[in-house]
């Protein structure tokens, strides 16, 4: 395979939109919005996002995923390779040196109605507040920039005063959909507190003509029990694959 050059990304738009599993992440590269690395076969394109999830869209031979393999155990920087094609699936199934956990898939047709809880409230995240959003989830993991944040994205912190204690954000954004990413400090789990923050992602979401989207690890009992109190539906289930050692 070969690496494409950014200036290209967008000719590859239409191909990116069919990627298997998800094409949020990768339309959200080859539009501009967010960063990242293409790569090209003969049949296929490799779409590697900046927060590491990788994708592929087309018909990979062997070749072609065995480059992507190597790629994948070599880079000093994560990938993630996402999908629900049974022939890629089954080319690492064969492989011992990857993990394959299963990753679940929501949407949401609306955005609900959750007031901050008393005693917090809700804050755009803005310049000033954007490196203060701390934790592994955060709008830092998937935006390389706070401005290419605040140009192409958007998210809600629940403050109590001048604390954050839950974030919610649009991890991934495309033309129809925006993945939503969500953290909560350490001091505030386990109190609902990230749903009031969603509730308000998902609000701008579809006020943006986004559908919200909502992933999880199939072992996030958390995360998933988050999505469907926030009126997410199931819909599909892909595979993460992974170097071992990425676990």
């Amino acid at each position: 395979m070969r690496e494409i050059p950014a200036a290209q990304f967008r000719e590859m738009l239409p191909q990116v939109c069919a990627a298997a599993g998800d094409a949020v992440y990768p339309a959200a590269v080859a539009a501009g919005l967010q960063s990242g690395r293409m790569f090209a076969g003969d049949s296929a394109v490799l779409i590697w996002h900046f927060c590491g999830f990788a994708y592929i869209s087309g018909n990979p031979d062997a070749a072609f995923l065995a480059d992507a393999a190597h790629l994948m155990q070599h880079s000093a920087r994560r990938m993630l390779l996402i999908t629900d094609d049974a022939e890629v699936i089954s080319f690492f199934a064969q492989k011992r040196a990857f993990s394959m956990p299963k990753r679940l898939y929501f949407c949401a047709a609306s955005a609900p109605e959750i007031p901050a809880p008393a005693g917090f409230t809700l804050r755009r995240i803005d310049a000033a507040l954007f490196p203060r959003v701390q934790g592994r989830i955060v709008p830092a993991f998937s935006w390389e920039t706070a401005e290419q944040f605040l140009a192409n994205g958007f998210g809600w912190c629940l403050m109590d005063g001048e604390t954050v204690a839950a974030t919610a954000f649009s991890a991934a954004v495309a033309a129809d959909a925006a993945d939503i990413g969500i953290e909560t400090a350490e001091a505030y789990r386990r109190k609902g507190l990230a749903k009031a923050a969603a509730a308000a992602v998902m609000w701008e979401a579809v006020s943006r003509g986004k559908m919200p989207v909502w992933a999880c690890h199939e072992a996030n009992i958390g995360s998933q029990k988050t999505a469907q109190a926030l009126g997410f539906q199931h819909i599909r289930t892909c595979t993460a694959i992974q170097r071992q050692e990425c676990i």
